[in-house]
């Protein structure tokens, strides 16, 4: 069984997540201007990582799903002697 590729996804994913990272940036060095940093600390940073990292969890979860999907499928045409 050949490892599918997701180069797509995987682009997605690391843009969106730099892109998250740049905002977040953005916010925390307005928030230091306006004297707002601790406020912002405390409530919007832990909420935006937590968001970066379950994106890659479920991006990396339903990775492993659709793998095994496929190996299954495999495994269900070899033992039937079909063909694809």
């Amino acid at each position: 069984m050949q490892k599918p590729g997701y180069s797509t996804s995987k682009r997605a994913l690391w843009l969106s997540s730099i892109m998250a990272w740049v905002v977040i940036l953005i916010l925390a060095v307005g928030a230091a201007l306006n004297g707002q940093a601790v406020e912002f600390g405390t409530i919007a940073v832990p909420s935006m990582v937590m968001l970066i990292v379950s994106m890659l969890g479920i991006h990396r979860g339903f990775g492993s799903l659709d793998y095994r999907a496929a190996g299954k499928a495999l495994a269900g045409t070899e033992t039937t002697g079909e063909t694809r």
